[in-house]
């Protein structure tokens, strides 16, 4: 019998009213890959990462990680087991500082209990010590070192997209969901972000992202999966999506729509 993929997104549906948001989905994720989810505006993508990320409920179909099934339990809970996302827009902490942000968030993976921090007690004292050198490595992956002590809200976008790939890193996530990670970067920033990622996985977590820079998306996906309007329509290597007559159509439509 084939061992179970790491992830596995089984006839998932999402139904809103009488709209197919995502209609019977299915696609699987290897452990330490790069797959790509992409398709035109309005396709389902970042639907169908709320639904693996426990932020909807499922219509149909189910998701399992490792075997077992994640759909249906609470978003915390997913996170729990090892899954963090970003999200289209940053979802950061805009008054505090890049490092505030970062000790945030690593903070609430190891919470330190009020009258042991208050009283300075040596176990709290123990975890802030770890939190300082977990921030200090977080903010040297992500590349934003220089910016450690600028308040987060003033950064431009893309670095603040950065901040959010760091927050979701701080988690120890296995499998990392990014939601348009390269939205607002220049070439030479998402250059900079793409080969980020692939050492997000060169670091042992799968990764699965959205993403709508075409050339980044084939430069570093091991698989690539295509959905529009809420199907999939392909799934394959950079290089055979890139020459699918579907997909193509996808993206600039059909002589009859021209």
């Amino acid at each position: 019998m084939a061992s179970e993929p790491f992830l596995a997104v089984d006839h998932i549906a999402k139904h809103f009213g009488g709209v197919k948001a995502v209609k019977d989905v299915t696609f699987t994720v290897n452990r330490g890959e790069i797959l790509g989810l992409i398709g035109p505006n309005g396709a389902g993508k970042t639907t169908t990462f709320n639904l693996i990320s426990g932020l909807l409920p499922l219509t149909g179909g189910e998701v399992r990680l490792e075997g077992r099934r994640i759909s249906g339990e609470r978003p915390d809970r997913i996170a729990s087991l090892g899954v963090a996302r970003t999200f289209q827009g940053t979802r950061i902490f805009p008054a505090l500082t890049v490092r505030e942000n970062l000790e945030t968030a690593l903070l609430a993976r190891a919470p330190v209990g009020f009258w042991a921090d208050w009283f300075g007690l040596p176990a709290a004292r123990a975890i802030h010590a770890a939190i300082g050198g977990e921030v200090t490595n977080v903010l040297d992956f992500i590349g934003l070192s220089a910016q450690a002590e600028r308040i987060a809200g003033d950064m431009p976008y893309a670095h603040q997209s950065l901040l959010g790939v760091g927050l979701a890193l701080a988690l120890k996530p296995r499998l990392l969901l990014l939601d348009e990670p390269f939205a607002g970067m220049n070439p030479n920033e998402t250059a900079g972000a793409a080969a980020m990622v692939q050492r997000i996985r060169d670091s042992g977590v799968t990764v699965l992202f959205v993403e709508h820079d075409m050339a980044a998306v084939m430069g570093i996906c091991d698989r690539i999966v295509v959905v529009d309007q809420g199907s999939k329509i392909a799934e394959g290597a950079p290089a055979e999506i890139a020459a699918n007559p579907r997909v193509i159509e996808a993206y600039l439509g059909s002589d009859e729509d021209a």
